[in-house]
């Protein structure tokens, strides 16, 4: 448990594989860092939160899914043996479409602070967090394969990832990159060997283009006879230089 990751003050989002009071209350005593996560259905703190809530009455909106509510319950821990810190649940209500009927969820939390619109959306943060993880780590991004020892090397090249990670995302938050919102660079990759299609990026002077290469291809064909034959004289003296250099 001493990791040097978790800092006094942080909030640690936990799946309820981790459900473990004892570790909870270490956390939020030792360490100070407090904890949100969802309690198993089965749980006494589980059923108490649920009918405490059903009697307050005292439902709130959901802060992102209209057709749910929400309501804070404190003091939960007492039904909690190996919890020894208090605990503030948040309820969720919702219709379950399954099992066609009211289903509830619960949140718990040891900051004491929080309200249940921002324990909902605090823990919403959970699976963009997971997906990052994923991302980076098996995503095609390809951090683990280091082709230098150099620690500048090392590290432009750490940067130049997670820069190009930062840019795919924030066009994938766009309209014009919708699409990919949900695709990793490797699917990516992946589809366009099955579709072998590719792309060129072209420079002139301060501005660049991205054509499909057959594309390019095609458009490089219809050039005028002069330039066609100044692109080419240019594109041998360039693949002369690199194969001098190589």
């Amino acid at each position: 448990m001493e990791l040097s990751v978790l800092r006094a003050g942080d909030l640690l989002l936990e799946d309820r594989g981790f459900l473990d009071g004892a570790t909870l209350s270490y956390l939020k005593r030792q360490r100070q860092v407090d904890v949100i996560m969802p309690l198993k259905a089965n749980m006494l703190a589980t059923q108490e939160a649920i009918q405490l809530a059903e009697m307050a009455n005292e439902w709130q909106a959901h802060p992102s899914r209209t057709a749910q509510s929400i309501a804070l319950v404190r003091g939960v821990e007492h039904l909690w043996t190996e919890c020894e810190v208090p605990l503030n649940a948040c309820v969720i209500r919702f219709w379950n479409t399954k099992k066609k009927r009211t289903d509830h969820l619960v949140l718990v939390t040891t900051d004491q602070e929080l309200s249940a619109p921002w324990i909902v959306r605090h823990y919403e943060e959970r699976p963009e967090i997971e997906q990052d993880y994923e991302q980076m780590k098996s995503g095609g991004w390809q951090l683990q394969k280091l082709s230098s020892t150099r620690y500048s090397e090392m590290v432009f090249y750490v940067l130049t990832v997670v820069v190009s990670y930062s840019l795919y995302h924030l066009f994938a938050n766009t309209q014009a990159g919708a699409r990919f919102a949900d695709t990793t660079r490797q699917a990516l990759a992946f589809e366009q060997l099955r579709t072998q299609r590719t792309h060129i990026i072209v420079y002139a002077g301060g501005y660049f283009e991205i054509f499909e290469t057959l594309s390019f291809v095609q458009m490089v064909l219809h050039l005028s006879p002069p330039v066609q034959e100044h692109l080419r004289t240019w594109l041998a003296e360039h693949l002369n230089h690199i194969q001098k250099r190589e």
